[in-house]
């Protein structure tokens, strides 16, 4: 079988009609072909207006560059290496919490990588230069915290990506590879937007903005909620709980009373240590205590303290007033002790106003 469009060839050509039937019939069954159907159809039509019986097709075809393949992601097409994980070091702009590995799904990404017997997708190191100490580790860590500390749980060697990085390369891919698989929290941001700051990486927030491709005022408040007291964060049971319109919330309260937050914190972490988010939100937003929680009691009359132990009141008057007075017990008590406390301070309100006892 010989290709008509071969300038070499010495074969009879075909009938014009035979070529246009053909071009027809592929016109029809595919209205858009390759630039060389296009030429033959072209070059039948032509000789069929001249009245040509046959036709010898000779013709130059350009072709253009064929589209390239999507580029693979650069971790694809380099070298993939099996390390071992004590040859792996953290970089100082690490910003997973000790939290971040004691949740349901650090657990699955374990068990994954333990059915697996390796992590399917690699983490990403730098090589620590000759200038290391002898024995030091060889690399550090730019992304991929969980896995390597998955890897390192399980007894695995880790697969890995070796790849020169600058510092603020470094920073850029952990951050973009944090977006991309489990997310930091709102205050695990905060940390690492604020720590890159005070190293001066980035000449200003807006810059580091820019460079990261977060929003500014989101980075503001995530630095904002990092930078909050410790007693205020104690009463948190997990910062990384923390969500952006907790934020928003306690960030106006703290605006318009910093003091009085504080305050509420402290009687939060009094009244039973620390709490969910939700809860511990409401808690430092107004003053949600009541009767029994180990918070306050209320009454309306005015009575001496409790008797002192350890130079510690166990029973102290924090409010006085002529219709209202405030109690703080230093005391752990069980939850079926609170109705009775609440029972006895009533008895005793009620004996002194003359009222007889319920």
């Amino acid at each position: 079988m010989t290709d008509a469009t071969d300038p070499c060839s010495t074969a009879e050509p075909p009938p014009v009609g035979a070529l246009a039937k053909a071009a027809n019939a592929g016109h029809a069954q595919r209205r858009s072909g390759t630039r060389l159907e296009q030429a033959v159809r072209g070059a039948a039509r032509a000789a069929i207006k001249r009245g040509d019986t046959t036709v010898q097709v000779r013709t130059t075809i350009k072709l253009g560059k064929s589209r390239s393949a999507p580029k693979q992601p650069l971790i694809e097409r380099q070298p993939v290496l099996h390390l071992d994980p004590a040859q792996i070091v953290l970089s100082r702009w690490a910003s997973r919490q000790e939290q971040s590995f004691n949740n349901s799904e650090f657990l699955e990404l374990k068990e994954s990588i333990q059915h697996d017997g390796e992590n399917q997708i690699p983490i990403l190191v730098r090589p620590m230069g000759s200038n290391r100490a002898a024995g030091a580790p060889n690399y550090e860590l730019a992304y991929g915290h969980r896995r390597l500390r998955a890897c390192r749980e399980l007894g695995l060697r880790v697969r890995a990506i070796v790849e020169e990085l600058t510092e603020g390369r470094l920073v850029e891919r952990m951050h973009a590879e944090n977006r991309e698989r489990a997310k930091l929290s709102a205050y695990e941001a905060g940390l690492f937007y604020r720590r890159l700051l005070e190293a001066k990486l980035y000449a200003s927030q807006r810059q580091m903005a820019q460079a990261l491709g977060i929003d500014q005022a989101d980075a503001t408040r995530k630095i904002w909620l990092a930078s909050l007291p410790m007693d205020v964060l104690e009463v948190f049971r997990s910062p990384l709980e923390i969500g952006c319109d907790d934020i928003r919330r306690l960030q106006s309260a703290w605006r318009s009373d910093s003091a009085g937050v504080q305050d509420r914190a402290s009687k939060a972490l009094d009244a039973g240590g620390p709490l969910p988010a939700k809860r511990a939100i409401v808690r430092l937003l107004r003053d949600d205590t009541h009767v029994g929680d180990g918070g306050s009691i209320t009454t309306d009359v005015c009575i001496s303290p409790g008797p002192r132990t350890d130079d510690r009141a166990i029973v102290e008057i924090k409010e006085a007033g002529p219709d209202r007075m405030t109690f703080r017990v230093n005391a752990r008590l069980k939850r079926a002790d609170f109705k009775d406390l609440t029972l006895l301070i009533e008895k005793f309100v009620r004996t002194r106003r003359g009222s007889p006892p319920s």
